[in-house]
């Protein structure tokens, strides 16, 4: 289709996310859409001429801010800008479709998870004249391909390898949401990635609601087509282009930097065996961080989950992770308070975070969503007492947490810059390969945080705290 988008209209856009990481990764979709179609970013709601909010039904609370902030338009947005177009995306608008429209009246248009690149199309049709646009069915094909988007400048970059879900825990939302799973093709997404680094992006995030399930939809082993298999492949086709000079760790003689680091998110305990302890063990770009959500220590809620697995098995593996890789932070999900959680089940939850000791972890009170199979459970735990279970494991973990991080005093870390710190703009602010937030100083440096953005840094590790390291830059 001709850009006949940014012929008619150009303005600037504004996209509040909610949620995780794959919202993020649809965020960074729309915003590159939308710069191809000639919109520039807006640096704040008011200055927008098209606010997109992108939903997250994970949990209430997600869901909750999400219509809020809708609202916050709803008075005198349009008044102040009557060009301005209002829409609604995510998993909230693929769930509750029809109904947003009714409770917003003030929306152009809601479109679900599967219709992304679909939004070109939409604003075309907004601008000639169409009205409360929905767009939220879901790609009847069986093929999944798609090229990655990201804007001018960026070095970090979300890759989907693969969308929906299968596994149908009781308390999650996600297959009906997204859709069941499709997987790209491995060499798709090798010369998606490939075609990445020589745009300058140096660290990708795989994406998929389960990765260890990835190419099951395409045939699996009996065709090569698994999550090691593609790590392997991600890891070959990266020391080529550094081996014949395509890249250059340092960047020097002006060539892109390659990707040096390669994460993923999330995995499945079932899933998570030998072969991808291998993976960790022998791929040095793939970083020594793994989020592995366990939702639970108990075998009972585990069960009424839908998500067992032995706990000894979890723990056994992560244990061997960790012998084999030495010094890898592990990081997980948990909920508290599900239907029927009793007190010993909290108590088991905690006795293994105290046993595996996590470098950190998500906490979550359970929240019913609608269309889960845990609906049939009530939700006979009253807020008061989640609030009080979430506080115990909040405290335990936050003293594992903070030991471990102050392990990391002294030590010299690589630390990819994200540019200023939000706290302080005198600091810059980065991650470890091991996912740790650092905010460090570049004093004796004439360089600002924005100048290092996309760099891996050298950082030697002063203080520490609960929730970040703090550094000083060891040498450029």
């Amino acid at each position: 289709m001709e850009n006949t988008l940014a012929q008619d209209t150009k303005g600037k856009y504004f996209i509040k996310t909610f949620g995780c990481q794959m919202n993020m990764h649809d965020t960074d979709r729309m915003a590159s859409l939308l710069v191809t179609e000639g919109y520039n970013p807006a640096e704040q709601i008011e200055d927008a001429d098209l606010v997109i909010f992108n939903s997250c039904s994970i949990r209430d609370k997600s869901e909750q801010k999400a219509y809020s902030s809708m609202g916050l338009l709803k008075k005198d947005g349009k008044k102040k800008n009557p060009n301005l177009k209002i829409g609604f995306a995510g998993c909230v608008a693929q769930q509750d479709k029809k109904e947003v429209f009714q409770g917003a009246p003030h929306l152009d248009f809601v479109m679900g998870t599967d219709s992304i690149d679909q939004l070109p199309e939409i604003l075309y049709r907004l601008n000639h004249g169409e009205e409360k646009i929905m767009q939220v069915g879901f790609d009847p094909s069986n093929d999944y391909s798609i090229e990655t988007k990201v804007l001018p400048g960026k070095s970090t970059a979300f890759v989907n390898i693969m969308k929906g879900c299968d596994n149908f825990c009781t308390y999650c939302i996600v297959p009906f949401t997204r859709g069941r799973e499709k997987s790209r093709r491995l060499e798709e997404i090798v010369q998606d990635v490939k075609r990445l680094a020589l745009l300058g992006i140096v660290e990708i995030t795989l994406l998929g609601q389960n990765v260890n399930s990835y190419g099951k939809s395409l045939g699996g082993k009996k065709v090569g087509q698994t999550f090691p298999a593609l790590l392997i492949a991600l890891q070959k086709m990266a020391d080529e282009m550094e081996a014949n000079g395509t890249t250059h760790p340092r960047g020097e003689g002006g060539r892109p930097k390659g990707i040096q680091r390669i994460r993923y998110t999330t995995s499945h305990p079932k899933d998570f065996d030998e072969e991808m302890i291998d993976c960790h063990a022998n791929l040095n770009r793939l970083v020594p961080h793994l989020h592995l959500p366990v939702q639970s220590g108990s075998p009972t809620v585990l069960k009424k989950m839908k998500r067992y697995v032995p706990i000894e098995l979890y723990k056994a593996r992560l244990a061997e992770l960790r012998r084999r890789v030495p010094g890898i932070a592990i990081t997980t999900d948990l909920i508290v308070g599900f239907p029927t959680e009793t007190e010993e089940d909290f108590e088991q939850t905690l006795d293994l975070v105290k046993q595996v000791e996590f470098d950190s972890l998500y906490a979550y009170m359970y929240s019913a969503r609608p269309g889960t199979a845990a609906l049939s459970l009530g939700d006979p735990i009253l807020d008061q007492e989640k609030k009080r279970r979430h506080a115990i494991l909040s405290e335990v973990q936050a003293e594992i947490q903070a030991r471990k991080n102050t392990e990391q005093v002294g030590k010299v870390e690589e630390v990819l810059c994200e540019g200023e710190s939000k706290t302080n703009a005198n600091l810059a602010t980065g991650r470890t390969a091991g996912w740790r937030i650092v905010n460090f100083s570049l004093e004796g440096s004439d360089l600002k945080p924005s100048q290092l953005e996309g760099r891996i840094l050298p950082v030697k590790i002063t203080d520490a705290n609960t929730y970040a390291l703090k550094g000083e830059l060891s040498l450029l």
